[in-house]
This record gives structure tokens, sequence and C-alpha cells, in this order.
């Protein structure tokens, strides 16, 4: 190849480079998106986007009622797995006292303590709806565990107290931990929470009251308040060796803890707890017969108000029971618990606003409709049918 040829080749390269680059540069400027090519391509990322934000909500509102069922779940679990511990172990003896009682609080103050702080609006209502032992309301179930399930007992349900026996070491020497009888308690309490000292929001909280067995450092115990459930140790006696204030005072079975004392709480959000309570009888059907709350026949009470004393005459045979109130021999127990948004709504209607809430119109102006409408609306209730072992001491 001679020089001429060479720089011809190398022209001719240089010509055609330039007009590569321009071919390009012309299919660059002339490929770009149209108009329309842009509202498709925004119309898809449109409608993607809306089927990710839809997947995401419903994960999120998945999450939190599964978060919230288990957390209802989970005090639920815990009151009823220590109802039963402490149901099974009761003891009674046939020496005419009380040695088991259930009251139904449903009074204006609300419960025996004294200590139920009554919300400044829209409160729970005293009597009215929330009293239906019977479940009396005509969309309610027929069968037994549906009545008992949807069943009111009172402004604060029931006040249930009876004697069990403690599970401490039978080997150790101090009256506090040792396997002697004990005095329990349950019931609900409405008051502020500890931690919130402003008093802005309050709480529905449902106690476990515990007296020790015996004296400890001076202060008395279940020895010497005597076995009858119903004496004032455990109620009114306010003796400075004997006060509610006092963790394990034979008077906290009542009184469980001074206002800022949440010692004996194993749960919040409780807004309703009952039971119903049976003895053995061949005679009835299932062979258990109704004895709270129940007329004198055996059937539940819509209403009834009365307490359940069981006690034994002395001396009585326990066939002898008759119509009297006896020891039970099976409890059903069922508690009611607010979710976390539950709690947060009646919290909000509880509280002193203005302007004032207004009662929605689908409760048709009835301030006792919309509390009870919110509150079932926002929690689970849950049962549970516990077989006493008692045997006399």
């Amino acid at each position: 190849m001679n020089a001429s040829d060479s720089k011809l080749t190398v022209a001719e390269w240089v010509r055609s480079a330039r007009r590569t680059r321009e071919s390009a540069l012309h299919r660059n400027h002339t490929c770009g998106f149209t108009l329309v090519e842009l509202l498709v391509a925004a119309g898809i990322t449109a409608v993607l986007a809306g089927f990710l934000a839809v997947i995401v909500g419903n994960v999120s509102t998945t999450w939190s009622r599964a978060s919230t069922r288990l957390g209802a779940d989970a005090q639920a679990r815990l009151v009823l797995d220590q109802l039963q511990l402490d149901l099974q172990g009761a003891r009674y003896r046939d020496d005419g006292n009380v040695w088991f009682a259930v009251d139904v609080l449903n009074n204006s103050t609300g419960n025996a303590t004294g200590l139920w702080q009554i919300a400044p609006r829209n409160p729970k209502p005293v009597g009215g709806l929330s009293l239906d032992l019977a479940a009396t309301r005509a969309e309610l179930r027929s069968d037994e565990r549906g009545k008992l399930r949807s069943s009111r007992f009172g402004t604060a349900g029931v006040w249930l107290r009876f004697f069990t026996t403690s599970r401490g070491s039978n080997a150790a020497t101090s009256p506090a931990t040792v396997s002697a009888p004990v005095a329990v308690g349950y019931q609900i309490v409405r008051r502020f929470t500890a931690t919130n000292p402003a008093n802005t929001e309050s709480a529905y909280l449902l106690h476990r009251s515990e007296a020790r067995p015996a004296t400890v450092n001076g202060r008395i115990g279940v020895l010497e308040a005597g076995y009858n459930i119903t004496s004032a140790n455990y109620t009114t006696s306010t003796s400075s060796t004997n006060s509610g204030a006092i963790t394990g005072d034979p008077r906290s079975v009542q009184v469980p803890g001074a206002v800022r004392n949440l010692d004996s709480i194993i749960a919040d959000h409780v807004i309703d707890f009952g039971v119903r309570c049976y003895v053995r009888d061949a005679g009835q059907p299932g062979n258990l017969r109704l004895v709270f709350p129940a007329t004198p026949g055996g059937a539940v009470a819509p209403a009834q108000t009365s307490r359940l004393r069981g006690s034994l005459p002395a001396d009585t045979p326990v066939a002898q029971w008759g119509a009297a109130q006896p020891f039970p021999d099976v409890v059903d127990v069922m508690i009611r618990v607010l979710t976390e948004k539950g709690a947060e709504l009646i919290a909000d209607m509880e509280k002193v606003k203005t302007p004032a809430l207004v009662v929605p119109q689908k409760y048709n102006g009835n301030a006792q409709q919309w509390w009870w409408g919110v509150a079932e609306e926002n929690s689970r209730v849950y049962t549970r049918r516990i077989v006493l072992n008692a045997r006399p001491l």
C-alpha cells in the first residue's frame, strides 16, 4: 500500500466516524418518549403504588389486630390460670363460717373498696345495661356458654373471695411462705394509674389480693383473723396492724392496697368479671345445679344482687346441703378485656372535654348504649370452667 492510499484511508475513516456520531445523535434525538408514553408509564406506576399501599395497609392492620389480640389473650390466660390454681386449692370446714363468697358490685360507688373513681363524663353505667346476669337481651345466643359470655355482672363485676392453700414450701419456717390456708380476693377497681400522677388517664384494673397465713412483723394474718371471709377482719377492720393499704394484711381482701399501691394488679383493661357457681346434683341436667346467680329453684337470675355465702352448718353432713348456699363444686369464670384501641376509646369518652362529646346517632342518644356499644366492639370475652377439689379441713 502506497502513501496516498494510506492517507485516503485515514480521511475516509474520519468521515465515517463523523457520520456514525451524527447518526447516533440523530437517533437519540428522535427516540425520546412521547407524551402518551409518559402518561401510560405514570399510570402503571400509580397502579403499582396503589397495590403496594393496599398490601402494606392490610399487613399493618393485620399486625395491629394480631398484636392487640395477643395482648388481651396473654392477660386473660394469666388471670384464668391464676383463678384455676386458687379455686382448685380452695378449702372449707363444716364450722358454720363462710369460706366462699361472691357479691355483685352494682352500686353508685362501683365496688367494695371505696377506691373506685367514677369517670367525670360518660361513666360505665350503674345498673341498667351493666347488669344482666342471665343475658336476657334478645340478640344473644340461647346456649349456656353463649349466655355466660354475654352476661354483664354489674358496674364493677363480682367481688370473689375465698380461702385457698398457699403454694409455698412446706419446709419453710416463716408463716409468710408456709403452705397454710390464705385468703384471696378478686375484684375490678377503676382507678388512675400510679405512673400517671396527673390523672389524665384511667384504667379498669383487676386485683388479686392475698392475705398472709400468720403474723409477720407484728401484722396479723389469716390464722389470727379467722376463717370467716365475711368477718370484719377482711372488710371493715381499720386496725393499724390490719390495713388494706399494706400488701398481705387481711383487710386487703376488700381494699387491695392504697390508691397508689398497684402491687396486687394482675391485669388491666378488664371491664367485667363474673362467675357462675354450681353444685353436683344428679337430679339436674348435666348433674349440676346452679347456685349463683340463681333463683331458689336453680334458674339463672337476670338481675340478682344478693350474695352467695358458701357455708356449711356445723356437724351437717355434706350430703345435706339442701337448698342452702353451699360451697360450689364447679365455677364458670368470665372476664371481658378491652383491646388497646378499646381502652383508648373508653378513656377518651370518659374525659372532660370542651365541647363535650355527643352520643352518636346510632345509639339513639342513650349514653349507656354508647358506652357498652364501644366496649363490646373493642373487647374480647374469655371463659373457663373450673372444677374445685375442695375438701373440708
